[in-house]
């Protein structure tokens, strides 16, 4: 496993913090590369816990409520 950045430690405990606050709902945050940031990779941080999370299965909860946000907005969400 890869050396953590110290943003990738400050995320994990964040997450955790945020996800309480609003009664445990699942939380990601993404960040991505930015050198002038001094950010080396795109991180990404989840407060679902008790399973191998990869970035795809993040994606997919992101895209997930993008297509229950267009329904709403569309009116074909019931």
């Amino acid at each position: 496993m890869h050396e953590k950045h110290d943003i990738e430690k400050r995320l994990k405990f964040e997450i955790s913090r945020i996800s309480e606050e609003i009664g445990g709902a699942p939380v990601l945050i993404v960040i991505g590369e930015d050198t002038e940031a001094n950010i080396p990779t795109t991180m990404t941080a989840s407060s679902i816990k008790d399973k191998d999370v990869r970035l795809r299965d993040l994606l997919g909860v992101f895209q997930t409520s993008i297509q229950i946000e267009s329904w709403k907005h569309f009116g074909t969400w019931k």
